[in-house]
């Protein structure tokens, strides 16, 4: 079995990439860093460290090798392999959407009636059939059938925290990794033999899972983030002995629990337990996770179905509590990175409009009583965590 993964980083190669290995795949990374690509095929494993609270054990990764996603024998490895995954973050899925599609034309023009199972891992709602949907504009549609009888497009959810590389034994790829690992996919979606991945569940229910990871870890992370940086600290960890924004944290997470809850009927006390598992994530000592890292690209963070404006939302249209989410939403406007392309645009944004005008822009936002309760807390928000 051969799998084809794009993108060595964090989730690629602390989580994917070494589920794959394990379960016996032979793992060809793609990146369009060459220096990676020739660092993978030179020496042809890497170690990961898994990090409980209490305790560390290194895993080496084995029976890998890489291409350069713009070589053009790329199409070769995509008519050949079992299964696509990808951890490139969900702005990379318009390039490589073009790239399978290219290789879909390969595969049917040299007639392989293989099945070709593509998992997109990304921490986007069904970014799977996001992933279908863009490769379909760019296929040509004499090949529509062939995808729509051998190619699988299979929605997942993953949920781990894998902060950083780590600088050991001199590799670019060495990784330290939790001891939490979840990968939940949709086995409707699948085309042929579902393939055997460990620690892969399947789940017909796959939506509550996703926006259950989505508006409970996703969400209190980055609000976390956002707080932690307009108080000047570096890490998730030093965030976690601030007292103040650890309640805000804990309450927006309990808000967008509300709604999720009234929405799949998810029981309390188990959903309570899943928050305060996440808060004993947060605090494990080995991860010293960058605030920067989590915060970055913000305007995706804000979209109307992601991790910051849906749950608020849903709570204003069932009437319940949404505080503390409008102060993680008026956080994300103060973060501001000079290299990230996304804070730059909001700071000039504001700086030019205003902070109304942007949360409407940035947000897709019409609700007056929504704006209204974002800037609200946004004007006072140096008050609540100072």
């Amino acid at each position: 079995m051969q799998a084809l993964h794009f993108g060595s980083g964090n989730i690629g190669l602390g989580f994917i990439g070494r589920t794959l290995s394990e379960s016996g795949f032979k793992v060809i990374f793609s990146d369009i860093n060459q220096d990676i690509v020739n660092y993978i095929n030179r020496h042809q494993n890497y170690s990961v460290i898994v990090a409980g609270k209490n305790q560390k054990q290194a895993y080496n990764i084995i029976n890998i090798s890489a291409i350069n996603a713009n070589n053009s024998q790329i199409n070769k490895v995509i008519a050949e392999v079992d299964l696509i995954t990808t951890a490139s973050g969900p702005a990379a899925l318009e390039l490589i959407a073009l790239t399978i599609a290219n290789g879909i034309i390969f595969k049917c023009q040299i007639k392989s009636v293989t099945f070709l199972n593509i998992i997109a891992c990304e921490n986007k709602i069904k970014a799977s059939s996001y992933l279908k949907n863009t490769v379909l504009k760019k296929l040509p549609k004499q090949y529509h059938d062939y995808l729509k009888k051998y190619i699988g497009f299979v929605d997942c959810t993953i949920d781990t925290i894998i902060p950083k590389k780590i600088d050991f034994n001199q590799s670019p790829l060495n990784i330290i990794a939790e001891n939490f690992q979840e990968w939940i996919a949709n086995p409707t979606q699948f085309k042929g033999n579902i393939p055997k991945i460990n620690s892969l569940r399947l789940s017909n229910n796959l939506d509550s899972f996703i926006e259950r990871k989505l508006f409970t870890l996703n969400t209190g992370h980055v609000i976390a983030a956002y707080l932690g940086l307009i108080k000047k600290y570096k890490t998730i960890q030093q965030v976690m002995s601030d007292y103040k924004i650890c309640n805000i944290v804990k309450l927006a997470m309990q808000e967008s629990g509300a709604f999720l809850v009234k929405h799949f009927n998810f029981h309390q006390k188990e959903h309570d337990s899943y928050i305060n598992q996440i808060f004993f994530r947060f605090n494990n000592p080995f991860l010293s996770d960058d605030l920067e890292r989590i915060g970055r690209n913000p305007i995706q963070k804000l979209g109307t179905q992601e991790r910051l404006i849906k749950p608020f939302l849903s709570c204003i249209k069932h009437q319940l509590p949404c505080k503390n989410l409008a102060i993680g939403i008026a956080s994300a406007f103060y973060f501001f990175d000079k290299n990230d392309l996304e804070s730059v645009k909001i700071s000039y944004l504001i700086k030019q409009k205003g902070i109304e005008t942007a949360i409407s822009e940035i947000c897709d936002l019409n609700d007056s009583n929504a704006k209204h309760l974002i800037v609200s807390e946004y004007q006072s928000i140096l008050k609540t965590i100072f």
